[in-house]
């Protein structure tokens, strides 16, 4: 039996103080198998693991298919009292209700509905079928005998058997109407709520009726005829089952399902399922797993939630004598069990999409698997092929195994295999072992790892499975270094500038980024250098004794003369791995221009109201020239005398009529040069 990839198991990226001789002390990481999360990601046969860590006997589990002609889905069962277990089947080719007796299957009756959804037996043993159509079915003699058509039903969803034993409840849609049938067969109205769907029932000792409904999730508590209370308005849209344990006690699975899409022009009536077609809450579309939840109420109606799982909802319910529920999911057909400390365990998993139905009283205990429609008889709790196998393990790249710890009871036997695809296959090395206890494991490297642990006795049990692993070095490379000032981002620079816009403010700092490929994880060491065009020699930016490990540095280039540099980043991963392993791997930046001195004027006047200025900076190219009237902050750029700024070397020639005020002077000009590093320089000239 399979567990899928609900669970992940995760690698430990903390470094262990100590490892073996043959693992090596550096680089060495452990997978920790400590959790229900992480111990139920492989498979499981006749054992059960808590949410406590421990993996422990569990269901042995049967396999019995229903016949091909039955259906594929299997929606509902009831066992009898031979031992019996008689199985309602769905579409395609369902409406049949299956007997499995001494684990064999056959058909028992043929309702010729689409599916029957709802199965009872009254005090004198009567088997009566739920159908689809509203009608409802006494089984007996191999046949199918319609007992009751529902007025204003569409579909039976759940049948419970009355106080009396002779009568029946019925939960059906789409009125949302608990109908009773009388012995003979007559019906009434019972209850009605608000919601279109009562999809679950069940009848206490002193003949209260609990109701769950599909649409808002309400659980109704019925005490006479037309006489109800909400017991609980769930968070959830759908209270699927109900169940009664021991001491008045009420339990009740509710989901949230998904939002599920509509065809708007889908008529009422083709929603609401006449004939043969399904309708309500077992027909909706579910494209994405829904959460499930498992509450409890006391006698006196106090709620506790038991159970939840945001990933998968929940299907079938059943308590058994001692309160301990049981829970079948809506995917990858597994059975939960919780008790009263709210310790969880997966007890059973099947190879099933879902579990429609769970027997836990009487002489058959079972689990009903769908789509395929299979019959799981519970053979016993753990046994001779009790096994826990975890799921294949993934260091990452190529790795060599060391020791494996654990923690047990009883008499257990482990053992591993390991290869290098995800799904284990003929390429992986056979099972080893047994491996002792802190012992080295046998299995040869690879990617991928098992470890697999067989229960020999009913009180044998596994917990804290710990193996280290340590992975081949593989190098880190640079994939890109990026250099510019402070403030000024990769977007900004590749983006297009504000025509005429604000010049940057000049930062002697560089700040430095680099990107890195670093395949197994390795912590890294940078060491950041740069040299000047034209040069040979590498300076380093940073002190020799600085240990940066953060791919980003900020760089003064305050003391350096301006002109075209250069800056290499080296990763070496000599932090993790031991000296005759290091790996380095370096990478030069395309240049960068440090530019920390301003422009010079090298010419200044006014001749009437133009302005002449010849500006010159030793890297450029000038980006602005602007000015300034009367030491007023209304900074007003002005062009060059070619029409673009792009050169180390510009001339103004600006006819200043528009700026100065009307009128005789003198007015005082200030004019201001920027390059494009946002270095500025500033002089003033009189117009008369």
């Amino acid at each position: 039996m399979r567990l899928g990839a609900l669970f992940v198991v995760v690698a430990s990226m903390a470094a262990l103080a100590t490892a073996s001789e043959n693992a090596g002390a550096v680089g060495t990481r452990t997978f920790e198998l400590d959790s229900l999360e992480k111990l139920s990601g492989g498979d499981v046969k006749g054992v059960s693991v808590g949410s406590d860590g421990v993996v422990r006997a569990g269901w042995t589990l049967g396999n019995v298919p229903l016949p091909a002609d039955a259906g594929t889905t299997a929606t509902c069962a009831v066992a009898l009292a031979d031992g019996s277990v008689l199985v309602g089947t769905g579409p395609a080719s369902g409406g049949k209700v299956v007997r499995i007796a001494s684990d064999q299957a056959a058909v028992l009756a043929d309702t010729k509905e689409s599916a029957v959804t709802a199965l009872a037996v009254d005090h004198a043993g009567t088997v009566y079928a739920g159908t689809t159509s509203g009608r409802i079915y006494k089984v007996a003699a191999g046949k199918a005998q319609l007992f009751a058509t529902l007025p204003g039903v569409d579909n039976v969803f759940a049948l419970a058997v009355d106080k009396a034993g002779t009568g029946l409840f019925a939960g059906t849609g789409a009125e949302g109407v608990v109908m009773h049938i009388e012995p003979g067969g007559a019906s009434s109205v019972y209850f009605k709520g608000d919601d279109p769907f009562v999809v679950s029932l069940a009848v206490a000792a002193d003949g209260t009726v609990y109701a769950g409904t599909s649409g808002k999730g309400l659980l109704y508590r019925i005490a006479f005829a037309g006489r109800a209370s909400v017991l609980y308005d769930f968070p959830g849209s759908d209270v699927h089952a109900i169940a009664l344990g021991p001491n008045g006690t009420v339990y009740a699975v509710v989901n949230e399902e998904p939002p599920t899409s509509t065809n708007e022009s889908e008529s009422p009536s083709s929603r609401r399922g006449g004939g043969r077609s399904p309708a309500g809450p077992a027909t909706l579309p579910k494209p994405k797993p829904g959460k499930g939840t498992l509450w409890r109420f006391d006698a006196r109606g106090r709620p506790e939630r038991m159970m939840h799982h945001d990933d998968f909802h929940y299907v079938s319910l059943a308590v058994d004598e001692r309160g301990t529920s049981y829970v079948g999911t809506g995917a990858e057909g597994r059975v939960y069990s919780v008790d009263d400390t709210h310790t969880v365990s997966l007890v059973g998993d099947t190879d099933d999409r879902q579990v429609g139905a769970i027997g836990v009283a009487g002489r058959t205990r079972f689990v009903l698997g769908s789509d395929p429609a299979v019959f799981h008889r519970v053979l016993s709790i753990g046994g001779a092929d009790a096994v826990w196998t975890s799921k294949a393990l993934d260091a990452g790249l190529r790795a060599r195994f060391g020791h494996l710890t654990w923690r047990s009871t009883g008499s257990v036997e482990v053992s591993t295999r390991s290869g290098d695809t995800v799904v284990p296959d003929t390429t992986w090395s056979a099972w080893q072992g047994p491996v002792g206890q802190g012992a080295n494991v046998p299995s040869p490297g690879g990617r991928f790892v098992q470890v697999r642990a067989r229960l020999r006795d009913a009180a044998a049990s596994i917990a804290d499975v710990t193996l280290a692993f340590a992975t081949e070095n593989l190098r880190a490379v640079v994939t890109d270094v990026e250099a510019h000032e402070k403030g000024v981002t990769r977007e900004t620079k590749e983006g297009l500038p504000a025509s005429g816009g604000e010049p940057a403010k000049h930062d002697s700092v560089v700040h430095v980024s680099w990107k890195v490929d670093n395949p197994d994880s390795d912590e890294l060491r940078y060491r950041v250098q740069f040299r000047r065009e034209g040069q040979t020699r590498w300076v380093d930016a940073t002190p020799p004794d600085d240990v940066l490990t953060k791919s980003e540095l900020d760089w003064d280039t305050a003391a350096l003369p301006e002109g075209s540099y250069r800056v290499r980043v080296d990763a070496s991963d000599e932090i993790a791995n031991a000296p005759e392993e290091v790996m380095h791997h370096a990478l030069e930046s395309p240049p960068v221009l440090i530019d920390n001195t301003p422009p010079v004027f090298h010419a200044l006047a006014i001749n009437g109201r133009r302005l002449r200025a010849d500006v010159v900076d030793g890297v450029g190219p000038i980006a602005r020239v602007e000015v300034a009237i009367d030491g007023k902050l209304e900074w007003r750029p002005v062009s060059p005398a070619d029409g673009i700024f792009d050169t180390a070397s510009e001339t103004v020639d600006a006819d200043l009529t528009s700026l100065l005020p009307a009128g005789r002077g003198p007015h005082l000009v200030t004019v201001r040069a920027f390059d494009a590093a946002g270095n500025a320089a500033v002089r003033e000239v009189e117009v008369p």
